[in-house]
């Protein structure tokens, strides 16, 4: 029977840092109910890493992840019936698109057509399924129009097989039965004798139906082999409430069981490109990453003043802070070095008065709207108000942010920090430069505002767009290139998280990260963030965690 206190527990993860472990490479298993789910629960044992059976939640669907018999697989449940929102094939749809699953095994019970020479326990395998409620009704007679699918002729043939080896022991020491057969699916949940006997004048071959198998074999069609296996609970014959429970388990843990002699195999699905665990994970010994209310904290993206005891001090931060009183500043260097924070951190501990722009929503859009944007926020910020004038052309934008600037910050210290710059083209860069060196020398006829700077961050070498009339600029601003961080630095960043995560990774696998790194802390913190999502973890998992950053990071 079902242990209802048993008390399973799961370990919850993001799909992303177990994607590779399951996708195309996983079995995807299937219930409809409740009693199915709990008795599959049962008989999946944990990853070798983890401690638990995996639970993910992705999109509309709940994943369940482990390891039956020899293979991993992924278990989903749907709504009794075919057709419905969370019924299989809206089910099995989803998530054969999300993990490409090349199997589909759909287990559970079903209703049988014989008690005389079936057993409550035996199990039906499906050659084929038939839709029986697509028909046309007609004054005479009513004709089916459900189009018969066969199942996978792998699977099938896998699932035959075992009638030589298979053994399995029902109530009274009855030895279950295994049963091919062409399987009756329909939205009707049957438990009229009268009724069932009508279906089998139509299908008399048939020993046995269910109510998910149509629309398993329709999600399925041309994306995964697939096959349905139940066990039988009753007999469709108006005594279904009858010791219910107790049928339904004895039903259920004969279709596990008959799936496991299947699964136990190392070669059954070689053909269909699945392999057994043993291919792909070397079982190394778990390990527990202690997750904490400061763990958000030390993996900052974003730098304010809670943030300074994980923050690590680079000798550019001496050089920015230095400059940044007498002058304006463009720092530049590669994505993921850490400029922003970089500069936002230099300007909150020296206690400098600054506005931030981030001209990220302008991306898309032309070089004069990243100075309308600008005014725009100026003047949001002056006067509290979201309505300006829009301006014509770049002469009169530049000349309004002067006048706003003046407005507020006359003859005072302050700082215009300009970030997130969306431009890809050396063209934009050419003119976003050159309108940028425009307005700091038209600034610099204003004495009032001598003391209002101006600090941007890009990734490009503005200095290489600059022309020779526009050298000028560099009264007003120093350009610093910010390089990626030495490994000296970024060893001080993973023993300030290993020490908040109470976790270390061994020489090897530190060795991988900061060689994948490549100077970068953005990379470092995406690694660590993935790792405490999980909990606890293998050298395997850590492995593929790295190799993930990697490829994330390579796509920005």
């Amino acid at each position: 029977m079902i242990n209802e206190t048993s008390g399973l527990r799961y370990n919850e993860v993001e799909f992303e840092s177990v994607k590779e472990l399951i996708c195309k490479r996983s079995i995807l298993i299937v219930t409809a109910t409740d009693t199915e789910t709990r008795a599959l629960h049962e008989k999946i044992t944990p990853l070798s890493a983890y401690g638990k059976i995996l639970k993910i939640y992705e999109g509309e669907l709940t994943y369940y992840v482990g390891v039956l018999g020899n293979y991993v697989v992924a278990h989903v449940q749907s709504s009794m019936g075919a057709m419905a929102r969370d019924s299989s094939i809206m089910t099995v749809n989803a998530a054969i698109d999300k993990i490409s699953s090349p199997v589909v095994i759909m287990v559970g019970i079903a209703f049988g057509v014989d008690d005389q020479k079936q057993n409550i326990g035996d199990v039906l395998v499906s050659e084929s399924v038939i839709p029986y409620n697509s028909k046309r009704v007609g004054i005479d007679k009513s004709i089916s129009r459900g189009v018969e699918a066969p199942s996978s002729k792998t699977l099938f043939n896998r699932f035959k097989s075992i009638n030589l080896t298979w053994e399995h022991l029902l109530p009274g020491n009855v030895k279950a039965k295994l049963i091919p057969t062409r399987m009756l699916s329909g939205e009707e949940l049957i438990d009229n004798k009268e009724h069932r006997d009508q279906l089998l004048r139509s299908y008399p071959d048939s020993r046995g139906g269910e109510m998910e198998g149509a629309g398993i074999f329709a999600a399925c069609d041309g994306k995964a082999d697939w096959i349905i296996v139940k066990g039988i609970c009753d007999f469709a014959d108006g005594e279904k409430g009858e010791e219910k429970k107790q049928k339904q388990e004895v039903a259920i843990f004969a279709a596990i069981s008959a799936c496991m002699e299947v699964l136990n195999s190392n070669s059954a699905f070689k053909k269909l490109g699945v392999n057994p665990i043993e291919h792909f994970e070397t079982k190394p010994p778990s390990q527990l990453v202690c997750f904490n209310s400061n763990v958000n904290d030390c993996l900052f993206d974003v730098y304010d003043l809670g943030k300074e005891s994980y923050y690590i001090e680079r000798a550019y931060d001496k050089r920015f802070s230095n400059v940044v009183d007498k002058l304006g500043v463009w720092v530049y260097g590669a994505t993921g070095c850490g400029k922003s924070n970089l500069i936002l951190r230099n300007l909150i501990v020296n206690e400098q008065n600054f506005h931030q722009i981030s001209l990220a929503a302008c991306i898309g859009q032309g070089v004069d709207q990243f100075f309308e944007e600008i005014l725009f926020d100026l003047v949001s910020n002056t006067k509290g108000t979201t309505y300006f004038e829009k301006p014509r052309g770049f002469n009169e934008c530049h000349r309004a942010i002067l006048t706003e600037l003046k407005k507020k910050y006359e003859s005072k210290n302050f700082i215009l920090f300009i970030e997130e710059i969306p431009i890809s083209t050396n063209e934009d860069y050419s003119e976003f430069v050159g309108k940028v060196a425009s307005l700091l020398t038209a600034k610099s006829l204003n004495p009032s505002l001598e003391n209002v700077r101006f600090v941007l961050s890009s990734i490009n070498n503005p200095t290489i767009y600059l022309k020779p009339f526009q050298q000028k600029i560099h009264e007003q601003l120093t350009f610093v290139e910010l390089k990626y961080w030495e490994n000296t630095e970024i060893h001080k960043l993973i023993n300030i998280i290993e020490t908040e995560i109470k976790f270390s990774l061994s020489a090897g696998l530190k060795a991988k990260l900061i060689e994948k790194a490549n100077g970068s802390p953005r990379f470092i913190k995406k690694f660590y963030r993935s790792l405490c999502t999980l909990g606890v973890v293998g050298d395997d998992t850590i492995t593929y965690i790295i190799d993930d950053t990697s490829r994330d990071l390579s796509q920005k």
